[in-house]
């Protein structure tokens, strides 16, 4: 099994902005959002391109098939956020994740960046055990919502520093 990272080149746009669909989408899913609120391919290549212009955005190959990508922005004060990380469903379970973020902090010490930060939604469980797994152990921010509309509503709780919330 062959694993290589690479900056995005022109000729994986098309393949890149359909993962980011994917990623979009597996999200809502998680989320039970209506189907009104899926992403398309084309606000998906949309929101590569705005990505390329904020931060980076890399290919994950396994034996030079395109198999994911992350995308990483680099703020003030030497450090960085892992803004998406994506493996398409059917190389999923094969250390690919994991391989990706190795490489990913070998990026991080070659750019001297102190630290890094990840967004996760909580239904999420396996981007969140990958990320424990590779490292990320320091709790840094807690993002909380309020629906206006119920039916958004989810029922699962969770606790956290001593409150309960909702598990979205």
């Amino acid at each position: 099994m062959n694993i290589l990272i690479r900056e995005l080149e022109n000729d994986l746009f098309l393949i890149t902005a359909k993962m980011i669909t994917e990623l979009m989408n597996y999200h809502r899913k998680l989320n039970n959002a209506p189907k009104e609120y899926w992403q398309t391919d084309e606000e998906s290549q949309e929101t590569l391109k705005s990505w390329i212009e904020q931060g980076n955005v890399f290919n994950i190959f396994l034996d030079d098939e395109p198999a994911g990508f992350f995308y990483v922005r680099f703020g003030g004060q030497n450090v960085a956020w892992l803004e998406d990380l994506y493996i398409s469903e059917q190389y999923r379970g094969k250390g690919i994740g994991k391989y990706a973020m190795k490489r990913l902090d070998e990026l991080m010490a070659e750019k001297q960046v102190i630290a890094m930060f990840v967004d996760v939604i909580p239904r999420n469980t396996n981007a969140i055990k990958l990320y424990r797994d590779c490292g990320f152990d320091h709790l840094n921010l807690i993002q909380l919502r309020k629906n206006y509309d119920k039916s958004l509503d989810k029922k699962d709780d969770i606790e956290i520093l001593g409150f309960k919330f909702k598990k979205y």
